[in-house]
């Protein structure tokens, strides 16, 4: 076997894709997908993409990301750098190919001081939280063996709305929300700079980036929904569309202060309400955990994939 491994050429895109379609199939993507998400991304240099080839032909591919730009207030995170995708053809692993890949874009991490390198879980381009240990177990014993350990988990969730119906116990928390001075409404431009502004404060600047694009993009008043209180504040809002798919939910989040007076439940059934009222009759989105995860499975999401989250220190 004639082993060479390259930099991305975009001779070789057509082969990049159709092997990630052979090796990840649970995620396959097109090309429009790899090309907005990979090849676009503003952090995307082929220093660190590699192609593994034998004898011309593609067989393993590795993606590493270290920030060239700030993102938003978390600027460079010049100590961190992540590896999104990997994968390599199946008759050629167990070769050490992939150990290679792995160790060569390590290697050169470690000579931009990077301290932390993250699998899968990279913002605000990342295709799945982590390791998708049921479809894909082998990969953690692989990332193990490399030095890469267990930091957390998460799942992707969805809902079918063909059945859907606004629930009762959601509109007596709406009536009572009503008494004591909330109102719930689709976004409209006179709260844009209220709405950037709470969720920059509340949820950071990766929520905020999807709030900004949808009202850059003219899609905010069909997308969005919001919470004010009686002072005319924005204290809740809930959205779609994430990348440009309009099932996508998310981001969506409420005043931490308020989140036990039923808003977060309100906004997300106007939501599911307005989706099948619309002929969307599914939403789904692909990361939360914890806290947020239970709140789903209140109001009838079901978990459809689960991941575990992984990292190294070098």
């Amino acid at each position: 076997m004639t082993l060479e491994i390259i930099r991305y050429e975009q001779t070789y895109e057509n082969e990049v894709v159709n092997l990630w379609n052979e090796c990840l199939s649970k995620d396959n993507i097109s090309i429009k997908i790899f090309r907005d998400q990979v090849l676009l991304d503003d952090n995307f240099s082929n220093e660190y993409a590699l192609i593994a080839k034998e004898n011309n032909n593609v067989i393993g591919f590795i993606l590493g990301v270290k920030r060239q730009i700030p993102y938003l207030e978390r600027g460079m995170e010049s100590e961190k750098a992540w590896i999104p995708i990997m994968f390599v053809k199946k008759e050629y692993r167990r070769l050490k190919i992939g150990k290679k890949m792995v160790q060569s874009i390590e290697n050169k991490f470690v000579v931009l001081d990077v301290k932390k390198i993250v699998l899968a879980a990279y913002s605000p381009n990342y295709f799945f939280a982590g390791i998708d240990k049921k479809n894909y177990p082998e990969a953690i014993q692989f990332f193990e063996k490399l030095g890469y350990y267990k930091y957390g988990d998460a799942v992707s969730m969805h809902a079918d709305l063909w059945d859907y119906a606004f629930p009762d116990s959601v509109k007596m928390k709406m009536e009572e929300a009503y008494k004591a001075g909330f109102q719930f409404q689709k976004f409209t431009y006179k709260y844009c700079l209220a709405l950037i502004e709470f969720v920059k404060v509340n949820f950071g600047g990766g929520w905020k980036r999807n709030v900004l694009m949808a009202m850059q993009n003219n899609t905010a008043e069909q997308v969005i929904w919001i919470a004010i209180n009686r002072d005319d504040e924005v204290v809740g809002f809930c959205m779609r569309k994430m990348d440009g798919f309009d099932n996508r939910f998310g981001p969506f989040g409420v005043l931490e202060t308020l989140r036990s007076h039923g808003i977060g439940s309100i906004l997300f059934n106007l939501m599911m309400k307005d989706m099948r009222e619309q002929r969307l009759y599914f939403l789904y989105f692909l990361w939360t955990h914890g806290d947020g995860m239970r709140f789903y499975l209140r109001n009838g999401v079901k978990v459809y994939r689960e991941f575990d989250m992984y990292q190294k220190d070098i």
